[in-house]
């Protein structure tokens, strides 16, 4: 999925992308390091992964995102990085399936093809970061369906938009909360500006993973003539701790439900209680649904996820239960999710269950992999998050090890002040 209407489907697409513990064959990615090719040319790196697969994934990692969008005109990034996506997708080279993904630290370019079609890509690769791309059409156009559709956003949406706006701050890198307002201020300097600043060789991973017939001698030729400067646009960021509880309500005035948004502090990769953490968010998602006694038992109505955040938002991720209930529940609500946390802190999860939700991750994984989906996305994150744990196999060893006192640590330590933004109707929808 593209990232062409953000503006309306930006929560489901991150939420989606987290549900499930990152796909890696695990037959081959045990020595991940022995099946990758790297080199780097250009001020670029390219890593090469070879495998039986006849659908080539190429990759380009650009090492800077929506952080640098200054705070009055967020939206920069996701507009130049949508005049990319057209380029491609209607490109006469006709690459194959095309998807441009915008993040706060890095931009994902996503293109599957065949052997036939490799060269054709990699000309596309190398075009993105040597020959000058703009459309003032295409600005127009995107400002204007984003415009559009930011005044007619979900309450999912906004709850969730308005949550990480408190959660960060205004002038955050990762207070991606776009308004029509700023976005109205956008000039095409500005997207410009973020082109030439972003689209660099030097600020560039290429990940390629399939039945390539191609050395990595041969991609080092290829890139060699390339214009570069030597940059890496990485935020300096710190982890964010809430110092305070903070409880907004906003009137909601198209519906009969009420929306709310709870989140919480939530540890990095690089942290040692990111596997305890991780087995929290499947263990109140994937496993077993924090709300479902409330559901049940109390004749509830809801539709709701749990987001963990660690991908999209690697140097200060949070954890937030995102949720539709009736409005005479909302205190209901809060008080069922508080005491769930409650219990972590206090309790943590029993040594069974936490290995059924580890087993059920692995089930998840497992399906997934009869997909046989290319790991080069997860070849690029690795090299740049600088970690190992996006594959499967190292993430796994770490989950299987954790334990009760684990979970109450990773609890106590982060769980402990959230934030609640909560869009109320006007009027209360019937009981069924």
């Amino acid at each position: 999925m593209n990232k062409k209407y953000c503006g309306l489907a930006l929560l489901f697409l991150l939420i989606t992308a987290t549900l499930c513990v990152p796909v890696h064959a695990a037959d081959r990615s045990k020595q991940a390091a022995a099946w990758i090719d790297r080199t780097t040319v250009s001020g670029m790196n390219i890593l090469l992964q070879k495998t039986k697969s006849n659908v080539i994934d190429v990759v380009l990692l650009l090492k800077s995102g929506s952080g640098l969008d200054p705070s009055s005109k967020k939206g920069t990034a996701l507009i130049m990085n949508n005049i990319v996506y057209f380029k491609l997708r209607y490109s006469k080279t006709k690459i194959g399936a095309v998807d441009v993904e915008t993040f706060p630290d890095y931009t994902l370019i996503r293109m599957k093809t065949t052997s036939s079609g490799l060269e054709k890509a990699l000309h596309e690769v190398k075009g993105l970061l040597s020959e000058p791309i703009y459309s003032y059409d295409w600005l127009t156009d995107l400002k204007g369906l984003y415009n559009t559709d930011l005044k007619g956003i979900s309450p999912f949406y906004r709850a969730y938009s308005d949550f990480t706006a408190q959660f960060y701050g205004s002038d955050h890198p990762y207070n991606d909360r776009m308004v029509p307002e700023n976005l109205l201020t956008i000039s095409g300097k500005d997207v410009y500006q973020w082109y030439r600043q972003t689209y660099q060789p030097g600020n560039a991973i290429l990940s390629i993973t399939g039945n390539v017939s191609k050395s990595i001698k041969d991609l080092n030729k290829f890139f060699a003539d390339m214009i570069t400067e030597s940059v890496d646009r990485r935020l300096m960021i710190t982890p964010v701790f809430p110092d305070k509880d903070i409880q907004l309500d906003r009137e909601e005035l198209n519906g009969r439900t009420t929306t709310v948004s709870i989140g919480f502090a939530a540890p990095r990769f690089s942290d040692p209680d990111f596997p305890a953490f991780r087995v929290i968010s499947c263990y109140l998602e994937d496993y077993m649904h924090y709300f479902e006694e409330l559901r049940v038992k109390e004749g509830l109505f809801y539709a709701g996820f749990v987001f963990y955040n660690y991908f999209q938002k690697p140097k200060a991720p949070n954890l937030v239960f995102v949720t539709s209930t009736s409005p005479d529940s909302l205190k209901r609500v809060e008080e069922r999710t508080l005491a769930i946390v409650a219990k972590l802190i206090n309790e943590g999860i029993s040594q069974r269950e936490i290995d059924r939700a580890v087993d059920a991750m692995k089930a998840g994984n497992d399906v997934l992999l009869e997909s046989e989906k290319s790991s080069a996305v997860k070849n690029a994150l690795s090299q740049y998050l600088q970690t190992q744990l996006v594959y499967d196999e190292n993430l796994f060893a770490k989950l299987t090890q954790v334990k009760t006192e684990d979970i109450k640590r990773a609890a106590a330590k982060y769980l402990k002040h959230y934030i609640r933004v909560a869009y109320i109707p006007r009027e209360m929808a019937e009981n069924f």
